[in-house]
């Protein structure tokens, strides 16, 4: 009863002087120039802020500055009244009150935040609901503690309606000091609130919710997202593309809802926010990150997502890299167990809480601050917000009370280029070519360049500035340059040269199951089968079909002269029966790959006019892939896609192979051979044979492309591409997948779990537009 009155009285006191209530200060813009006050206006016109430098009280003819309203929306049973002012100074304390046609309101104060490196103070938590004394409290605790701002993560109330929120900007008045000092509060959506909730009654810069902000000199940049929106398409496009704009930011944090992996054993995962921001908050070094929803509390270690061995729920423990996750909403909200800890839980409990958290150029410092002895903690000056004051309650668990994120010294990889290579150049005389290494940056230093050439290591160089001499044989050559540094990360780069006149054989494989497919007869995609049945499969009614064979990374040159082509199967299944196919080509310059979802995946694309047929010899025994295993000539497909005048060396040259005249009428009529789930080694293969000179080739079609770059530390390798990926994959020589991430859609890539056998890989990647790109490396 005695703390009822006392909230009573203070409403009173509040709205005694102007028919205006429910006060709030919101940060959505730079904190040190801007600010928006907010209240509910009750009665009266023109509701104006008066405002200054100066204390004047009550005065407000006195003050030298007003501000109109911005925005009044009726929301929630209150009349919203938003006025935005912008041309702070930084660092600065001002007065204001609020005056209408019917009084003045009292006056309140607030102090922007510092342009600088000066230290910060934050609170951050969540999940308030409807229990008022626990949330009242921690209310109490802000206007003690006086953080340059308030991070509160959604679920302020349970329902959503007018009394509810009522009481909430009621209760939220206790975050208002005794001297009248408010605090900043930059909200997120949770699930208890609807869509234009956040935005209704804090005017967030987007109706959506999501934004960022930063602090100081690029001290700190938050970011409050919405997880009760999609977190993928423009909120993840907006997220991404905003962290690559400010990289520059000594810090970098994030505040939302609903957790990537709560400590609740009732809370279903967050898998979907796992799967889009993960990766992308520990590739954009985003070190803290504030979670709510599980009305439990815990902190992490420092995270790196993974799928690696002895990963926990798709984290690993990475302290000099790693995001730490800090949650999970405890500001009043019912209680729940925290019943669900991980191997890379630092601590957790279930108790009523928030966050403390400072910030400065070399550190991150955080408490959990127990709330419910509110009454009896002291308060910190409003000159120095760092010193806790007298009977705070910090939590102290095993692993200690401060959370300490350290500002991350790792060096940038290495990274090198060949100045004197041109991707696809050509030269008359192969004799005494110049590979000159230019170091773009040294890592840690670099320790020797490897020379690999087609493969095959060739010579070593251990002092600056790195260069090589080669005398090239005719023909494709493939130059490879490793650089290591002195903390055994590496570089390499990798390009193409070609060498006077010659002909030349290559064999293009199946390197994975999407490349060879099987179209049903009612247009399904069938990708993963052991074996390619040509054509008719009585399997899942897939019947008489087609089907698509992709080979990727064909380095045939534009011009080149094509001598012979074919594909050579492995038989699967014996078959003598006679049979009837016919075998055509894309027409396309780079054949896009085949996706599963696609109805007539196969079929429905455009191919050359010209086709082969093929009435294959019988297939007596399983294994075999000889010449009876072959297809006629397709020569002139090949020519006709490598004419084309945008083919380029490394394109997709696709096929479509279907039943004709007996194989469209008997079930027998077939042949069985062996796809790429049915081993690599016996995947369908393009041999083709060519014949070119430098005098045949556009000596700059290879220019000017932008190059797939490839970085390593000791265990994972890193992928930098000009444009957004959409799916990587990694082939052993061999065609062997060692692996494989879909749904990208980010410019990095970071690949984990390769074992390092100083083996040559392919990485495959393709953009979100269906180019494909792919390099070797040796790893």
């Amino acid at each position: 009863m005695k703390k009822s009155y006392l909230l009573f009285l203070l409403l009173s006191y509040l709205t005694g002087f102007s028919s205006n209530d429910k006060y709030r200060i919101i940060l959505s813009d730079n904190p040190s120039s801007t600010i928006t006050i907010a209240w509910n206006q009750i009665s009266g016109t023109n509701p104006t802020v008066y405002y200054g430098t100066t204390d004047f009280g009550t005065n407000w003819n006195s003050y030298p500055n007003t501000k109109t309203v911005n925005r009044s929306i009726s929301y929630r049973g209150m009349n919203n009244q938003f006025a935005r002012i912008t041309g702070l100074s930084a660092n600065t304390a001002y007065y204001f009150v609020i005056k209408d046609s019917q009084g003045t309101s009292q006056r309140f104060w607030f102090k922007t935040a510092p342009n600088d490196l000066s230290r910060l103070s934050f609170i951050a938590g969540g999940d308030s609901r409807n229990n008022r004394t626990p949330r009242q409290k921690a209310n109490k605790l802000v206007a003690k503690l006086k953080p340059h701002a308030v991070f509160f993560g959604g679920d302020m109330t349970d329902s959503d309606n007018d009394a509810q929120w009522k009481e909430w900007f009621d209760d939220w008045q206790l975050t208002i000091a005794s001297d009248g000092r408010m605090f900043p509060i930059i909200p997120a959506r949770g699930n208890h609130e609807g869509a234009s909730t956040i935005y209704n009654l804090f005017d967030t810069p987007t109706s959506d919710s999501y934004y960022a902000i930063t602090f100081g000199a690029n001290l700190i940049r938050m970011y409050s997202l919405n997880s009760e929106i999609s977190v993928t398409g423009n909120q993840n496009t907006w997220l991404n593309n905003d962290l690559q704009n400010h990289s520059n930011v000594i810090w970098k944090g994030a505040q939302y809802h609903k957790p990537m992996r709560p400590h609740n054993a009732a809370k279903s995962e967050g898998t979907s926010v796992y799967n889009a921001w993960a990766q992308t908050f520990y590739n954009n070094e985003v070190r803290m990150v504030i979670d709510c929803d599980s009305h439990t509390v815990k902190s992490t270690w420092p995270l790196k997502p993974s799928t690696q061995s002895g990963n926990d729920e798709g984290f690993v423990r990475d302290d000099n890299n790693g995001t730490v996750y800090l949650g999970e909403g405890c500001w009043g909200a019912p209680l729940r167990a925290n019943d669900d800890n991980k191997s890379w839980t630092r601590n957790s409990g279930s108790f009523n809480q928030f966050k403390l958290i400072f910030v400065d150029q070399n550190k991150i410092e955080a408490r959990t601050i127990k709330i419910d002895n509110a009454d009896t903690v002291g308060s910190v000056s409003n000159s120095n917000p760092f010193v806790l004051p007298a009977n705070l309650d910090v939590w102290n668990p095993s692993n200690g009370a401060v959370v300490e994120i350290f500002k991350n010294t790792y060096q940038a990889a290495p990274e090198i280029a060949l100045s004197s290579i041109t991707n696809g150049q050509c030269y008359d005389d192969g004799n005494n070519i110049a590979i000159n290494v230019n170091v773009i940056e040294d890592g840690g230093g670099i320790v020797d360049a490897k020379l690999y050439i087609n493969g095959n290591y060739v010579a070593s160089d251990v002092t600056a500035p790195y260069a090589f001499n080669y005398n090239f044989a005719a023909g494709t050559q493939t130059i490879t340059v490793v650089v290591t540094d002195t903390t055994n990360r590496t570089a390499s780069i990798e390009k193409y040269i070609y060498v006077e006149n010659f002909t030349n054989t290559e064999t293009f494989s199946i390197l994975t199951g999407d490349d060879d497919v099987e179209e049903a007869q009612d247009g399904r995609l069938y990708t993963d089968s052991s074996d390619l049945e040509l054509t008719y499969d009585s399997y899942n009614g897939l019947l008489y079909q087609n089907i698509g064979l992709r080979f990727v990374n064909i380095r045939i040159p534009q011009g080149a002269i094509i001598n012979s082509a074919y594909i050579q199967f492995t038989v699967d299944e014996a078959n003598s029966a006679t049979c009837e196919l016919e075998i055509a080509v894309e027409n396309t310059s780079d054949a896009a790959e085949y996706v599963e979802a696609l109805s007539y995946g196969v079929s429905s694309r455009n191919y050359y006019g010209t086709t082969v047929s093929w009435s294959p010899v019988a297939w007596p025994t399983t294994n075999q892939s000889g010449a009876g295993q072959r297809t006629p000539s397709l020569k002139n497909l090949v020519q006709y896609c490598v004419n084309k005048s945008n083919w380029q060396n490394g394109n997709a040259i696709a096929f479509k192979i279907k039943g004709k005249g007996v194989s469209l009428t008997n079930t027998a009529a077939k042949r069985v051979a062996d796809s790429f789930e049915g081993g690599s080694a016996k995947a369908p293969k393009l041999v083709v044979s060519y014949t070119y000179g430098c005098n045949t080739l556009a000596k700059s079609q290879f220019e000017n492309q932008p190059e797939l770059n490839v970085k390593t530390n000791p265990n994972d390798l890193i992928l930098d591409y000009a444009d957004e990926m959409e799916s990587v994959a990694v082939y052993e020589i061999t065609g062997k997948l060692v692996w494989q991430k879909e749904s990208i859609r980010q410019t990095s890539v970071v690949i984990e779990g390769i074992p390092r056998k100083n083996q040559v890989l392919l990485i495959k990647a393709q953009t979100k537009e269906g180019k494909s790109i792919t390099k070797k490396i040796i790893f």
